[in-house]
Order: C-alpha cells, then structure tokens, then sequence
C-alpha cells in the first residue's frame, strides 16, 4: 500500500469517527435545552460559512452555481440532506444513538433497491446479499423477535427517514453534481438546508434564539460545526482522493461501530449482545452492497 492511500485509509477512518460524534454530542446539547430544529438551523449556518470562506480562499468564481443547479442543489438539500438531518434530529429524541446510527445505515440497501425501483438497474447477487442482510440485522437491533421489547415506533420510522433521505441525496446528486466539486454542492447543501429548517422553525412556530443558551452550550454547537460537519466531510472528500469512491464507502462502515463505542461510553447506552450481532451484520451488508470490484475510482462516495 502506497503512503498516498495509507493517508487516504486514515482520513476515511478518522472522517467515521467524526461523523459518529454527532448523535452524541446532539443529545448532550438536548440535556442542555437545545430543540432540534433550532440546533439544526444554527449548525448549518455556520457550517455553511465555514465551508463557503474555504471555498472562496481558492478563488472569486470557487462558488459560481448557474441558476438552474441552485434549484436542483435546493431539491438536494430540503428532500434529501436536510430531511435526512431532520429524522435524524428528531428520532435521537425517541431512541438510543447506537439505534439511529444503525437503522441510518440501512441506506445503501435503500440505494440498491430504489436503483432497482425507480432506475431500472440490476441489483447483483452482492447487493441482494446486502439487502438481506442489511434489514435481517436491522430487526436483531430493533428486537423484533424478543417477546415484550418495545423501541419507539417513532424513532423507528424517524430513523429509516433519515436513511431514505439520505438515499435520495446520493441517488440525485450522482446525477446532478456535473462538474461542480463535491465541496461546492456541500456548502450549498449546508446553507439551503440552514434557510430550509429556519423556515420550517416560523411555520412551526419554534424558536431560534440562542439568548439563553450556556457557554456549555455554545461549545457543544461549535463541537457538532466543526467535528462531526466540517472536518466529516474534508475528510471524506480527501479519502476518496486516495481509495476511490466505493473503497471510501466501505471503510466509513466504521461509523455506527464508533457510534456505539461512544453512545456506551458517554451516554449509558448499551446494546445487548444480539443488538451488536444484529450492527455488525449492517455493516457486513453496507459492506456488500458498496463492493464492486473494478469500479472506478472517479464515483461519487455513498455516504456524506
């Protein structure tokens, strides 16, 4: 293995961990108050100023969109990244955050099969296996077959919401990124998504003030900017520079796994040896459904 790719490995690696900070430090900011819609909003903002001041670094014109790409870039982030966001938002209120973290990768099965649906391309005996194994491990986690063990139906549904959601978003912007950097379609994601959970905040009538929040606060909403949305997705999009698209997206299987590592050691959350058995098939499915040998390395990556 080259230097190149074993930097590659690392930032891949690493970029799972970071993402896997997410629902910790989102339930953390809810202990302290924070609503959903509010800290969504806020992370968002500021992740999108952040990623806009880097991207305007490299040139006046690093964030010139034509007219027609603003629209579809918006379809991106309010049906797909930010209604994604959004479930997962929410479903960290009903259910554990090793649950969510597991039932949001469900969404390359998801991939496969609207593929499948909506597209007409084939599935593969790799990505059947995947889908098999992928809602076979889903059940062991979500206890279906133990008699008496009841999760929120609520956090259930929010979070295979935040795993179709995010399976739309890789599905279109496949097809609509042309030949804007995956960073560009990032920082317009981030501020759309802002603007979209703001007004979804006035029509709901939720607030957005920060007034009263405490400095602890403050540093969770910086953590969760900076960490699990900026670094994240920098890190990704430099992995894939090395291993390509579907090698990356194997290796980010590595998020749910740090999810729960972290959700025990910092929230009390604890799975029961057939809910860890019931993870690691997701991730042997995410596995299999992202393996394509000979693939090229210039695909979009599965994962955001």
């Amino acid at each position: 293995m080259t230097v190149k790719r074993r930097v590659s490995l690392v930032a891949v690696i690493v970029s799972a961990a970071c993402f896997a900070t997410l629902a910790i430090l989102t339930n953390k900011a809810y202990a302290l108050g924070a609503q959903p819609l509010q800290l969504l909003t806020w992370r968002f903002m500021f992740a999108a100023l952040l990623m806009a001041a880097v991207q305007a670094s490299r040139g006046h014109r690093a964030l010139f969109v034509r007219p027609l790409d603003v629209g579809r870039f918006s379809l991106l982030s309010l049906t797909g990244y930010g209604a994604a966001s959004l479930c997962f938002f929410f479903a960290l209120k009903y259910v554990d955050a090793s649950v969510v973290a597991v039932l949001l990768y469900t969404y390359p099965a998801l991939v496969a099969l609207i593929s499948r649906v909506v597209f007409g391309e084939g599935l593969g005996a790799s990505r059947v296996l995947a889908i098999v194994m992928t809602f076979a491990g889903c059940s062991l986690v979500l206890r279906v077959f133990e008699a008496g063990q009841v999760i929120d139906p609520r956090g259930i549904l929010l979070g295979l919401g935040a795993a179709l959601g995010y399976s739309m978003f890789n599905l279109l912007s496949a097809r609509w990124l042309g030949d804007y950097p995956r960073m560009v379609l990032m920082t317009y994601t981030f501020g759309l998504s802002a603007a979209g959970m703001g007004l979804v905040s006035v029509l709901t009538g939720s607030s957005l003030s920060v007034a009263g929040w405490p400095p602890t606060l403050w540093g969770l909403l910086a953590a969760i900017v900076v960490v699990p949305t900026f670094f994240a997705v920098v890190l990704y999009l430099e992995g894939i520079k090395g291993l390509g698209a579907p090698q990356a997206a194997i290796v980010s299987t590595f998020e749910p796994l740090f999810t729960i590592v972290l959700a025990a050691i910092f929230l009390g959350d604890r799975l029961s040896a057939t809910q860890i058995a019931g993870a690691l098939l997701v991730v042997a499915g995410v596995a299999a459904a992202e393996w394509r040998p000979g693939a090229s390395r210039t695909e979009e990556f599965a994962t955001v």
